[in-house]
């Protein structure tokens, strides 16, 4: 499906901003042509969050939001481009066609109006939705039915993408590098990338459910609920592949994959990485981690990292006990950082649910352990 940021785009170039005044977005000329977009056309647009700034997504390209702007991440707006009297262009938000909605873009038709030339409508539709994978983690979640699935097959039908999969799930209690970066590598978001280059693909996530959705074919009475969660896991994982192609068209690094766990339920991760520039060559990694569990509730990690060695690190915890032992366990943390070479500038432990407000300044005492109410 995807092979390439030719898909989405006609070169890189840097992000280009755009400021708000009052209801209109305006938009240099040559960023209009760039978008393939010509006076009173109307576009679907998507705003999301990239590391620490907020963007619209329209036709591919990420146009930096200003900091006082009314949207939040996950709006889907439509945008009519307009012809300024005093010249140039701006976008206006209009309301949404017939038989299509305005909002929140979990909420939003699939088929975005101004697809970008060349691309079909199921790839183009993958723009126009938040890369949401939540879904796929609740379904490979040790009490998910995809796990029971996997468990009645045939041993011989379970050797397939499917069974290497989940018998090659790594130890949550063993994790280590390279089992996160095979993780990475086996998260559906190179799928075809590799297919294309001639590279084996055995240990696919994207595979693996498609293979459950041929052996679901095959099951005509098992229930509709599951071959549906499968087909909106599938559909997340190419959202958050459109997400990683939009941002390398961009030059900057974006990937959100799940890691499924032998003995621990899924962590959703995120990690960003502005494009290089003369003012900023080794700009920071931002690295997000999400985790839902019974035992430990909801937890929420945010890590930037700076010079590839220091970090500065935000825990949030639903549960109060959990936060409290956290923070207990942080002097330890720092250590075993600090004996692979890394360096904890500041680490903050924040009961309660993550906001969906930037996070908490970061460095405010070096080395220090922050116990903040939400």
């Amino acid at each position: 499906m995807l092979t390439g940021t030719e898909a989405i785009a006609q070169g890189g170039g840097k992000i280009l901003p755009i400021y708000l005044e009052g209801r209109l977005i305006p938009v240099p000329d040559a960023t209009g042509r760039e978008l393939g977009l010509s006076a009173n056309q109307v576009v679907r647009a998507l705003v999301e969050m990239r590391g620490e700034s907020l963007v619209l997504l329209v036709n591919g390209r990420a146009l930096e939001l200003g900091a006082q702007t009314r949207y939040r991440p996950g709006d889907a707006l439509w945008l009519r481009l307009v012809d300024l009297p005093q010249g140039g262009l701006a976008f206006k938000q209009v309301a949404a066609p017939a038989g299509q909605s305005q909002g929140p873009a979990a909420s939003a038709p699939l088929a975005p109006a101004g697809a970008q030339p060349g691309i079909s409508p199921t790839v183009s539709s993958l723009f126009a939705q938040p890369a949401n994978l939540s879904g796929l983690a609740a379904l490979l979640s040790s009490s998910g039915a995809l796990a029971g699935l996997v468990n009645s097959l045939r041993p011989s039908a379970s050797l397939g993408p499917l069974g290497i999969l989940f018998q090659g799930r790594p130890a949550m209690a063993r994790l280590s590098p390279e089992a996160v970066k095979n993780a990475l590598k086996a998260s559906g978001l190179f799928t075809e990338s590799r297919l294309a280059g001639g590279q084996g693909v055995q240990s696919d996530l994207k595979l693996a459910l498609r293979e459950a959705l041929a052996r679901m074919a095959q099951m005509p009475k098992l229930a509709d609920g599951l071959r549906q969660a499968t087909q909106a896991a599938v559909r997340e994982i190419e959202s958050s592949q459109a997400d990683s192609l939009a941002a390398a068209a961009q030059r900057e690094l974006s990937y959100g994959f799940v890691i499924p766990f032998k003995d621990a339920d899924p962590v959703l991760v995120q990690f960003f990485r502005p494009p290089r520039s003369p003012e900023q060559p080794d700009p920071p990694y931002t690295i997000n981690l999400h985790a839902s569990s019974n035992h430990l509730g909801e937890v929420w990690m945010k890590t930037v990292v700076s010079g590839s060695r220091a970090l500065d690190m935000v825990m949030w915890a639903e549960r109060p006990d959990i936060a409290q032992r956290a923070q207990k366990a942080a002097p330890e943390l720092r250590e075993d950082l600090e004996a692979v070479g890394l360096t904890v500038h500041s680490f903050l432990v924040v009961p309660g649910r993550r906001p969906p407000e930037p996070s908490p300044v970061l460095g405010e005492a070096p080395g220090a352990v922050f116990d903040r109410q939400a």
